[in-house]
């Protein structure tokens, strides 16, 4: 569908758009899983990326849903820590309005993180029965165990086992003109390279969560490398 030219003839309001890229050093040796991929739309937003949150960033960790389409495997993170015992969580607004827009006033999710700065990573299956998409407050039945602050919040349709990174440098809108969800077709899903970490979404800052996401990152992709390691 071609987009339609409104308004009068004439130079319009500039709109810049920059490149994010997140491959360090020479891209000529990464490699992209071969082929076209399908991002699901309808479960695809980038919340942190105001006011263009339906322009997936390079760099968001995606996984694969149960369909077979990919999906972003974080949601957003905690912004303060939780207690054992905790009936209540707390995310930036933007991310509880993507909580409740991809997973429903109530429901479940998976919180990822470990329970004290560099320990051992967990997961475990929060219920919650309300958001409050203006403060970011979560209310939920008693978490099983502590988790820091920074840890992920993720969703439960398999796309939270994350799988790869999306290296398209100019990013990937999953509406349409309408402004309605629209899955797509995307070729630039990272299989190997040197990876920017500065440009990841939602790359933590605890060490343990980071090797996390390396592990799982290299579970599909071995040649991924990281530059914070070197």
């Amino acid at each position: 569908m071609n987009n339609p030219i409104t308004g009068l003839p004439g130079i319009g309001t500039a709109r810049v758009a920059t490149p994010r890229e997140i491959l360090a050093g020479n891209a000529q040796f990464s490699q992209f899983v071969p082929g076209l991929r399908v991002i699901d739309g309808s479960r695809s937003r980038d919340p942190l990326n105001v006011p263009d949150v339906d322009v997936l960033r390079a760099g968001l960790l995606l996984g694969k849903t149960t369909a077979g389409k990919y999906a972003p495997s974080v949601i957003g993170v905690l912004t303060t820590a939780a207690v054992a015992g905790a009936t209540s969580l707390t995310v930036a607004p933007a991310v509880a309005i993507e909580i409740v827009r991809r997973l429903g006033t109530s429901g479940t999710f998976k919180l990822t993180g470990p329970p004290a700065a560099a320990g051992t990573v967990a997961t475990q299956v929060i219920t919650y029965s309300a958001v409050n998409t203006s403060t970011g407050a979560i209310t939920c039945t008693a978490t099983s165990a502590a988790a820091i602050a920074g840890a992920y919040v993720q969703p439960t349709d398999g796309s939270e086992t994350i799988v790869t990174l999306l290296g398209n440098k100019w990013g990937v809108k999953v509406t349409d003109l309408s402004g309605n969800s629209t899955d797509v077709m995307e070729d630039q899903l990272l299989l190997a390279g040197h990876v920017k970490t500065a440009n990841v979404v939602n790359y933590p800052g605890d060490v343990s969560l980071v090797a996390f996401v390396k592990n799982s990152l290299r579970g599909l992709c071995p040649a991924m490398t990281f530059d914070d390691a070197y």
